[in-house]
């Protein structure tokens, strides 16, 4: 039996009032998960229309040299106005 019929089985089990919070939650899952196709999407096609401008890195989000320094504080600064979970951020 796949998941869809042991889910089937189970709601049939329910009151109709907690039959429709689960089609609810269903709905939100699909489109919680279309948002995230769409982001990934976008940014693929963002990343594949950069590719043009390859030579010019004005165009590109970051620009270093191979020889450069990194100064990772400042790195991880900035991940973490942008919302990602740095090491630092996790430790503490």
């Amino acid at each position: 039996m796949n998941i869809i019929d042991l889910v089937k089985e189970k709601m049939e089990e329910l009151p109709p009032e907690k039959q429709q919070e689960i089609l609810n939650f269903v709905e939100f899952l699909m489109i919680k998960y279309q948002r995230e196709n769409t982001k990934k999407k976008y940014a693929e096609q963002l990343a594949i229309e950069r590719i043009k401008d390859i030579d010019d890195p004005t165009k590109w989000e970051i620009v270093i040299d191979v020889d450069d320094e990194i100064d990772e504080n400042a790195l991880e600064e900035w991940l973490e106005k942008r919302g990602y979970k740095t090491l630092s951020n996790q430790i503490a």
